[in-house]
């Protein structure tokens, strides 16, 4: 079960609120901070987040699709911001950052073999974060079968579009 324990609006805020949240969960300088999410979809979110906590001297590293082998290292470019490249070993994280995209349809993972891959690279002790939108871990029944110890549940609410007209 789970409790809000915070409400936001934005961008700005979403990503302040990671951040944040990194903090409380104990995230520190040298610590191993990677990213599980979908190839494509999730990395401009993952470079954002990982811009976020660039200065914290952590090593960070994004997994396309939970796919352990594909691993990349995650690093900041001055004057362009994170750029994701070079093969990496995301085995002894300290963090396990798992985003919604893996929670769609479609995905190539589902939650049993994402808390397996998680259990397979985080360290004894290490925490687990879900960020996602709409309420995409809970809708594909993830609570309960993925180690979270705190999800970012953000919406993206209201979208318009608008039509100028001479």
């Amino acid at each position: 079960m789970y409790k809000v324990v915070e409400t936001t609006k934005g961008l700005s805020p979403l990503l302040k609120t990671f951040k944040a949240q990194m903090a409380a969960l104990g995230m520190q300088r040298a610590h191993k901070i990677v990213f599980l999410g979908s190839a494509g979809t999730c990395v401009p979110f993952i470079e954002l987040f990982a811009y976020t906590i660039r200065n914290d001297h952590v090593e960070m590293f994004l997994v396309p699709d939970a796919i352990l082998e594909e691993t990349r290292s995650v690093w900041h470019v001055p004057g362009i911001g994170m750029q994701a490249g070079g093969a990496a070993d995301p085995h002894g994280a300290d963090f396990v950052i798992v985003l919604g995209g893996l929670s769609m349809p479609g995905s190539k993972v589902d939650a049993a073999g994402t808390a397996e891959r998680i259990k397979a690279i985080l360290k004894p002790g290490g925490k687990v974060m879900g960020i996602c939108f709409m309420s995409m871990f809970e809708k594909a029944g993830w609570y309960g079968k993925v180690p979270f110890d705190v999800v970012i549940d953000a919406n993206i609410d209201p979208i318009q579009v608008q039509k100028f007209e001479p």
